[in-house]
């Protein structure tokens, strides 16, 4: 049975409302002041609320602001019930989030058909929701173009990988992964087209599986772009897995056939082994290795990963963790912007801070890049501070010297965001750089949130973000967290759909539909991240995408110039 609270001063009223509501199947609960009304809506689960707004101790504005305050709350729709007088107030309280209104005084109709018209709508979101949902989840485990597993396929209990472990157990035998990833093959688009390059992945799909079938046991799951991931059977040597990844590429080698065409393909493979490695990310990265390595030396051919000294996969990766530190304690990294765009105003309304490192002998690194050396030698938490106070500083100095208020987002780090004092830290940020909090956006990535373990805590410390006047984003947002489906009790503005999603738009259409409405089925902005091409924006635009954020980052001074093109 649908349950209703309703919280009104007057009794006369309220006991009308609950007799009506009781005559129409519906359980109702009553309150008589605002503060008696969200402790019970906090106590009990309803469907609906329906409050007044003059009342005393706490008003309909008070209550509406402390349900939505509340995760448990946040979602629940509420009508107010106001005097004719009072229809002035009314756009205050739908600013604040009230979902309709109803003018005293008011027939038995009026008040059934916005009762039903409000479960409606809630059921139809709900239901909206479920469906997305449903599609995600079938995206996450499937690659819509080749009907391959994707990455999800090689993990949990029924995963290729544990499927294979389990087989192997008690035998002293090796698990091998493959990682094969297709030559040149970024060329064979840019000839013939990205749509007869996805004809060529099919058919490189069904002769990878074609292949693992007449193997005992293995599969083959899709990693992205031109990457597949192959387990095979357990083995006893690691040359017996190196001698079935020779074959392999001899099959992958035969011509395809688009068009009455032949198009001749090579492929590279990386080879790492369980339970020399004992995660799946672990292994994709070892055998990632192993593949360039063969991409560098020409392709076609295959290689069986093996440790380097110091835990770095290459010397370059050596000296750039190494001239990172160097460079961070000497002071020589800037704060870049990448211009963000309204898709549907076309036009730059905010920026995107991130570190720029001009290294001396390898040139600009990619801003990603940093950050990840930074995981590794411990900056992380100290860099994310940083640019969190330089976006601030020269936010405050574009306002001041050319009369340019916009809004910067910068990244909080996992470190950073789990930092007991981190509100602290942000007032001081603000208050020392006296930039408006109104133009300050925290990017949160989507694997702390999906991290945390204390969900209400969170949305506590989001709510204080709230409170100071921050935007707030969650970022890095892939397939991998649809299932967080208590977003949207998190007071977040927007979505940062992760760039891994944007590098082939329309080979991830799907999934960035499904991402898109999900986020505008809780009221989030959809943005993109890491746009490069005109391609990927008339796809972003087709899929009702609202802001997209370039991948080219640039100066403060690039920012003035192209603000002042506006």
């Amino acid at each position: 049975m649908t349950k209703i609270l309703v919280i009104e001063d007057t009794a006369e009223i309220l006991n009308n409302i609950l007799d009506f509501l009781e005559a129409e199947d519906f359980e109702g609960s009553g309150a008589t002041n605002g503060r008696e009304g969200v402790e019970l809506a906090k106590s009990e689960g309803f469907d609906l609320i329906i409050c007044d707004i003059m009342m005393p101790e706490l008003d309909g504005y008070g209550v509406l602001q402390a349900l939505r305050a509340d995760p448990n709350t946040v979602n629940i729709p509420l009508i107010f019930l106001t005097a004719k007088g009072d229809r002035s107030d009314v756009r205050q309280g739908m600013n604040l989030g009230a979902d309709d209104y109803l003018t005293k005084p008011f027939t038995q109709k009026e008040l059934l058909e916005a009762i039903e018209a409000r479960l409606r709508r809630t059921g139809q979101q709900t239901e909206q929701l479920k469906q997305v949902s449903e599609q995600l989840n079938l995206l996450e485990k499937f690659d819509s173009l080749t009907g391959l597993p994707n990455l999800s396929g090689l993990e949990g209990k029924e995963g290729l990988l544990e499927e294979a472990i389990a087989q192997s157990q008690g035998r002293n035998t090796l698990v091998p992964f493959l990682l094969l990833g297709l030559d040149k093959f970024g060329r064979i688009n840019e000839t013939i087209s990205y749509g007869k390059g996805d004809l060529i992945l099919q058919q490189v799909a069904r002769r990878l599986m074609d292949f693992i079938e007449q193997l005992d046991g293995g599969g083959v799951v899709r990693i992205g772009g031109d990457e597949f991931g192959i387990v095979l059977p357990a083995v006893s040597e690691k040359e017996t897995a190196l001698a079935i990844a020779q074959k392999l590429l001899q099959e992958i080698a035969q011509p395809y056939q688009i068009e009455r065409k032949s198009i001749p393909l090579t492929a590279s493979i990386g080879i790492a082994f369980y339970p020399t490695i004992s995660n799946v990310e672990e292994l994709r990265r070892q055998s990632g290795v192993a593949m360039g390595e063969v991409k560098q030396a020409g392709g076609n051919s295959c290689k069986i990963y093996t440790r380097p000294l110091f835990g770095f996969d290459t010397a370059k990766e050596l000296e750039l963790a190494s001239d990172l530190r160097r460079s961070w304690e000497q002071k020589q990294l800037q704060v870049f912007y990448q211009p963000r765009i309204d898709l549907r105003k076309k036009k730059i309304t905010s920026v995107a801070a991130v570190p720029y490192w001009d290294h001396p002998r390898f040139g600009p690194i990619n801003p990603t890049k940093v950050m990840s050396l930074a995981q590794e030698v411990g900056l992380v938490r100290e860099m994310s501070e940083w640019m969190l106070r330089i976006a601030c500083q020269q936010g405050k100095i574009w306002q001041n010297e050319a009369k340019l208020s916009v809004r910067i987002s910068t990244s909080i780090s996992e470190p950073l965001l789990n930092d007991v004092n981190i509100t602290t830290i942000l007032i001081e940020v603000l208050k020392s750089t006296g930039l408006d909090p109104r133009y300050l956006e925290l990017e949160i990535p989507a694997e702390a949130i999906a991290n945390t373990k204390n969900l209400n805590a969170l949305a506590s410390q989001f709510l204080q973000f709230k409170r100071l006047g921050l935007h707030l984003t969650i970022a890095q947002f892939g397939v991998a967290q649809s299932s967080l489906n208590y977003l949207g009790n998190l007071g977040l503005d927007s979505l940062k759909i992760s760039r891994s999603l944007i590098g082939n738009p329309t080979q991830n259409a799907p999934i960035l539909n499904a991402l898109i409405q999900m986020a505008h089925g809780i009221n989030l902005r959809a943005i993109a991240d890491g746009v490069e091409s005109e391609a990927q924006v008339n796809v972003l635009k087709k899929q009702k995408c609202d802001e997209i954020q370039q991948e080219t980052a640039v100066s403060e001074r690039e920012i003035r110039r192209l603000f002042g093109k506006r």
